[in-house]
């Protein structure tokens, strides 16, 4: 399996003692993956993270470019045929590295977050391809960052992610996909895969 992926997403994040940041970035990714079996597959993804936005304690930042990498196992639990209900979990572990600057000042630092992130997805197959899901996600990881010669570590202020999502074959071995996590981390997803 091959896929490619686009995703914009928005997280609070608290680096102590009331010091709360909002980071707002764009990435853009190319996975390989390989299934195990009828229920257990394992991906591995890498890509580009495209700009955004960093803004805390009265400053604001932009998000230069960088990378991020991840891998990912998931397990169907149940279901999966024709309108029938089905649920996959998932276990991922992520790396990213980038640089926001302070267009005032010149300030230019380093920003980079690992996370380890549990997944569940439950939906409904219906006429054969189309499968929308409600999606949870629970993550935790320290993000750094320096700020006036002082390294801070922080991580999101909630943990957590809820929303909905949908999924479809749309040609033979073509899989198209869409998230929208609404609470939480707030997250938009399209991502596009080939089976073969």
């Amino acid at each position: 399996m091959v896929g490619a992926a686009a995703a914009a997403f928005t997280s609070e994040l608290s680096f102590g003692d009331g010091r709360a940041y909002t980071l707002r970035q764009q990435s853009y990714l190319l996975s390989v993956g390989r299934r195990l079996g009828d229920r257990t597959g394992v991906v591995l993804s890498a890509g580009l993270i495209g700009g955004g936005a960093f803004e805390g304690e009265g400053r604001r930042y932009r998000v230069g470019t960088g990378w991020l990498a991840s891998v990912t196992g998931a397990y169907r639990i149940f279901g999966g045929d024709d309108q029938q209900l089905f649920g996959i979990t998932s276990l991922s572990m992520g790396f990213s590295r980038t640089h926001v600057e302070h267009a005032e000042s010149g300030e230019d630092q380093a920003l980079s977050a690992s996370d380890l992130r549990l997944g569940l997805d439950v939906g409904v197959t219906l006429f054969g391809r189309l499968r929308p899901f409600a999606l949870a996600r629970g993550f935790g990881g320290p993000v750094t960052f320096r700020r006036a010669g002082e390294d801070r570590i922080g991580g999101d202020r909630y943990h957590y992610s809820l929303g909905f999502g949908v999924s479809t074959e749309a040609v033979s071995g073509l899989d198209l996909r869409f998230e929208s996590a609404l609470f939480g981390e707030r997250a938009l997803v399209f991502a596009t895969a080939f089976a073969f």
